[in-house]
Formats: C-alpha cells, sequence, structure tokens
C-alpha cells in the first residue's frame, strides 16, 4: 500500500538559514531517505522549487485548466515537497509519518 506524506512549512523561515546551515539540512535529509531506501520502504521523494516559481493547475470553466500562483493552501505554509512510502499498512506508515516529522522537528 502507498501513502504520500507531505513536507508542509513556512518557506519565511529559510530566508534565515545560512549556506552552511542548509547543506546540513541536506546531508540530513540525504542520511534519512538512505534509511527510507534501507527500510525498503522509500518509494520517490523531491523537494519542490520555491513557492515564488510554482504554480498550482486546477479545473476551470468549460474544463480548462487555470493556473494560480504556488503550491498553497489556505495558511501560510507551503508545500515544499514530499515522499511516497511502500508499507504494509496504515499503522506502519503512521510510524514513518513520525520518523519524518521527527527529522523536520530536527532540521
Amino acid at each position: 500500500m502507498r501513502f504520500m506524506v507531505s513536507l508542509i512549512f513556512d518557506e519565511a523561515q529559510m530566508d534565515e538559514v545560512t549556506h552552511e546551515q542548509m547543506e546540513e539540512i541536506a546531508t540530513e535529509m540525504n542520511q534519512f531517505n538512505d534509511e527510507l531506501r534501507k527500510a525498503g520502504v522509500y518509494v520517490a521523494g523531491e523537494g519542490l522549487a520555491p513557492s515564488g516559481m510554482a504554480r498550482t493547475l486546477r479545473w476551470g470553466e468549460a474544463g480548462k485548466p487555470v493556473a494560480t500562483d504556488g503550491p498553497f493552501a489556505e495558511s501560510k505554509e507551503q508545500l515544499g515537497g514530499f515522499w511516497i512510502l511502500e508499507c504494509g499498512d496504515l499503522v506502519e506508515s503512521g510510524e514513518e509519518a513520525r520518523k519524518l516529522h521527527e527529522q523536520q522537528a530536527r532540521s
């Protein structure tokens, strides 16, 4: 069973991150992704471009797509990336999501 885990955060916090801190975060995320691969649950995952570059397509009137700015939900947070995990059941996916949440809290 596949599950998608979304990375939601306030990208304004990234404005204060130094180049060295960004490299450290990337290293930690790569190590964490390796752990997911070793556990056999990692299917795919990607970080997304900053919201200023993003567009969301929705179906508008007469079945025509309408592009709007950003990957925004109704909040100040943005969709920053995602993981797709292959897990045996909802309990295992919850455990993996907990690990992802803890990893994000450390970053």
